[in-house]
């Protein structure tokens, strides 16, 4: 359902979730979309975001 979420966000490239670790890895283009967009498609689908991590 997050994966879900995430993935109709526009200009998002790929979602990955870890069940165990219950996380998420979001790659996007940061200049058309944002950890905002990603983090309100999440709350929308019930979901809250406690942190995130940026990764190069």
């Amino acid at each position: 359902m997050a994966r879900a979420a995430v993935e109709k966000v526009p200009n998002v490239d790929s979602v990955k979730t870890d069940m165990n670790k219950h996380t998420l890895t979001v790659q996007f283009d940061d200049e058309k979309a944002s950890v905002d967009q990603v983090v309100t498609a999440l709350g929308k689908a019930g979901y809250t975001v406690p942190s995130y991590q940026k990764s190069d």
